[in-house]
């Protein structure tokens, strides 16, 4: 019996030097898994941005349109940018042309990961849509 009293405790001590590798393992997880919706949801955004220019006559209609849905699709997705920039090419805004949308979010890292990760990260999507062959004007 003396043998046993000499190991009392060591299974709380197993415990704890185990859930500590596997907690950090989830927070991983969850953060990597966070980061890479945050990603597609920034490419819907610039998909989004894309198909509000390409209907647009104008030039200044179509960056303040993709412009627009842009943010209102990161916003209707819960996406919050510490900095957003939307750059829409309407050099080809002509029918049967392309529009290309390009969204870069800086996002906090503290707000993907849930805990007080320092930092911000900036994600970047781009898209392009084609103007109608057959459109009238704006």
């Amino acid at each position: 019996m003396s043998g046993r009293q000499g190991e009392r405790g060591t299974a709380s001590a197993e415990l704890v030097v185990l859930v500590i590798p596997i907690m950090v393992l989830v927070g991983f997880a969850v953060f990597v898994g966070r980061y890479s919706a945050t990603n597609q949801e920034v490419t819907s955004a610039a998909r989004d941005a894309a198909r509000a220019a390409a209907v647009r006559g104008s030039p200044a209609g179509a960056q303040a349109a993709g412009e627009a849905a842009a943010e209102v699709s990161l916003s209707d997705r819960n996406v919050s940018c510490q900095r957003l920039t939307t750059t829409i090419d309407v050099s080809q805004l002509e029918p049967g042309g392309q529009v290309t949308a390009e969204v870069a979010c800086e996002i906090g890292l503290a707000d993907i990961a849930g805990f007080g990760l320092p930092g911000s990260r900036t994600v970047r999507a781009a898209a392009t849509a084609v103007v109608d062959t057959y459109r009238g004007g704006e």
